[in-house]
């Protein structure tokens, strides 16, 4: 093989392993499905830029049972990955590239150009299944095939390399395919035990509510309400799911506070306010110092701050205080207003809209949220009052509708 093919060939390995590596350090952030994960390998094979590579690329997945693959062919065109094809169905015996490497005991790679083993070109296109040969819409002169083990098992084919296709070709292919298996394996323990986590949050959050009406209720309105405002202020999707996910943990110091306090009817003594306004700290040691954790205990410690530097347990003033806080303070505050407690009556959307222009006898809406939230709040305040509505069970919202007409 000529020094500069082997070159090209280093370059594709190196790109898949700077893939491999980007793909490692983010797994706990972003799950791979298979599609996307084929497009990010796909787009470093294919030929172009410099690149040598095929012009293009079949990838298939075994079907239930195992009978047969589903799979489309890709090419690359002006930098852009493009589906060429529908989806197409190879059974067993239908297509001698694949069936090599789908029988029981097949070679793990295979490499063949035209003249290796036919007559002519047209004889070399029956070693493939018609709807491949239809999308590549070129006779296929030459290929590679791997198969593709792990969780998602299947083959991948790549066809028409410049020249002749070499060893140096199929061992590039041979370590996406390598890659494929194994980050989607990796990918999917990743996004059992991401479930795992998130439930052991919510279980978490939901046991510090257990002494208060509407149980779990508030605490996922919460998540929708923070995603939402962090969504709609512009910030990336990490943060937006950070928010989503770590709202919930805002009250989780209130496990802490004896629940004949919780439950009180009527204003609270200034020792059981006292203790009430421990809940941040407590929600903050609880939490701990996990990394995954961080907004989540941002949240917990800085949720009832002020703009204005009378809030508690800190009195941290404007943007001292951890924009997830900010952020939450406004969410919880509406469902508060919202929601029926022992103490108080739920009210209307449109009430609680009014306190959060002209505020109340508690609530100063210039002094107390961040004005850049607040006025996110307004952009998206029939977003706010969908969520409520869609999550209290009817029986309370029956309730809340009477407490608001007694009011």
């Amino acid at each position: 093989m000529p020094q500069e093919l082997c070159h090209m060939a280093l370059r594709q390995t190196l790109d898949l392993i700077g893939l491999t590596d980007e793909t490692l350090k983010d797994l706990t952030r972003r799950k791979f499905s298979s599609d996307e994960l084929y497009r990010e390998v796909l787009g470093k094979l294919l030929g172009g830029n410099g690149r040598r590579g095929p012009s293009g690329i079949l990838i298939a997945n075994e079907g239930p049972g195992a009978v047969c693959c589903n799979g489309r062919v890709f090419h690359l065109r002006h930098g852009e990955l493009l589906e060429r094809s529908d989806q197409i169905t190879i059974e067993p015996g239908s297509t001698y590239a694949s069936n090599l490497l789908m029988v029981e005991g097949g070679s793990e790679a295979v490499a063949l150009n035209w003249t290796d083993s036919c007559a002519t070109v047209e004889e070399f296109q029956t070693f493939f299944h018609p709807q491949v040969v239809a999308a590549m819409g070129e006779p296929i002169l030459n290929f590679v095939s791997c198969r593709i083990s792990g969780d998602v098992r299947g083959v991948i084919e790549a066809f028409n390399y410049a020249g002749h296709v070499t060893e140096y070709d199929a061992d590039v292919l041979r370590s996406a395919a390598v890659m494929i298996g194994s980050l989607v394996t990796v990918s999917n323990g990743m996004r059992e035990t991401e479930h795992a986590f998130h439930y052991a949050i919510q279980a978490l959050a939901r046991a510090c509510e257990a002494a208060e009406p509407d149980t779990g209720h508030h605490i996922l309105r919460v998540n929708r309400y923070a995603g939402a405002l962090a969504a709609n202020m512009g910030y990336n999707t990490e943060f937006v799911e950070d928010m989503s996910m770590s709202a919930q943990m805002h009250d989780v110091g209130k496990i802490r506070i004896p629940t004949e306090i919780l439950l009180k009817e009527g204003r609270l003594t200034p020792r059981e306010m006292k203790l009430v306004r421990q809940h941040p700290a407590y929600g903050s040691e609880i939490i701990g110092d996990s990394p995954r954790l961080r907004i989540a205990r941002e949240i917990a410690i800085s949720h009832h701050e002020n703009w204005d530097g009378t809030g508690y347990p800190k009195r941290l003033k404007g943007e001292r205080i951890p924009l997830s806080g900010r952020i939450v303070k406004v969410a919880d505050v509406y469902d508060a207003l919202r929601s029926r407690r022992s103490y108080k009556g739920a009210m209307t959307h449109q009430e609680t809209l009014d306190v959060f222009r002209n505020g109340d006898d508690r609530i100063n809406p210039a002094a107390h949220f961040d004005p850049a939230v607040l006025a996110a709040f307004f952009r998206i305040e029939h977003m706010f009052e969908m969520i409520y509505d869609s999550s209290v069970p009817k029986l309370g919202l029956d309730r809340a509708v009477n407490a608001a007409k007694l009011k």
